[in-house]
């Protein structure tokens, strides 16, 4: 079996040609470069994680990783265009309040968010140069708990109560500064390559 990483090839050191055997192994490589697999190709053909064919033999592996800060870098870019549409959704149920897909969209997008602001904090330094980047972090993962959880009791009223009262705030926050920490980001995925 031939495994490419990013158009690369590359050789794992085992001689076992289980499917599931590779992709562990390749996923512990991904993992120890702090990266993340995007996507996956079987002899030229896209696949997910829940249609592996694990029984058939491969001939050839393709890989497509890219780092936690480039997906970080990715999202600080869409940032403006998903919070438009969270504050739209708000608007939106002022006229219908009982619309649940609307509920979910601004559910899924708190979770998306709050994986932003907890990668801000984790895969960079923002912290350093932010000295009030943790509690910020600290708060906005406290109210996001809050509104999971009123969720997953299907309290929708106390789920828009905590998005208009704290969470809004919230995100209105880091789009005042996610242009800052946007160009910090960058600055570092710029040294990092410099020094590969």
């Amino acid at each position: 079996m031939d495994i490419f990483i990013n158009g690369e090839k590359v050789s794992l050191g085992i001689r076992t040609t289980k499917l599931l055997s590779v992709l562990e192994k390749l996923e512990a490589k991904v993992i120890k470069h702090g990266e993340v697999i995007v996507e996956l190709k079987l002899d030229g053909e896209k696949v997910d994680g829940r249609s592996l064919p694990l029984n058939k033999k491969i001939k050839v592996l393709e890989l497509k990783t890219r780092s936690h800060r480039e997906i970080l870098i990715e999202s600080l870019y869409l940032l403006e265009t998903y919070s438009d549409k969270f504050f739209d959704n708000f608007e939106e149920l002022a006229e219908d309040g009982e619309d649940l897909g609307k509920i979910i969209e601004m559910v899924s997008f708190v979770e998306w968010i709050l994986g932003i602001v907890l990668s801000l904090r984790e895969a960079t330094a923002i912290d350093l140069l932010y000295t009030d980047y943790n509690e910020y972090a600290d708060e906005f993962k406290k109210y996001a708990d809050e509104v999971f959880d009123a969720f997953k009791k299907e309290e929708f009223g106390g789920v828009m109560e905590i998005l208009d009262g704290a969470i809004s705030p919230l995100v209105d926050d880091l789009l005042l500064n996610h242009k800052d920490y946007l160009r910090e980001v960058l600055k570092e995925e710029k040294r990092k390559k410099m020094l590969n």
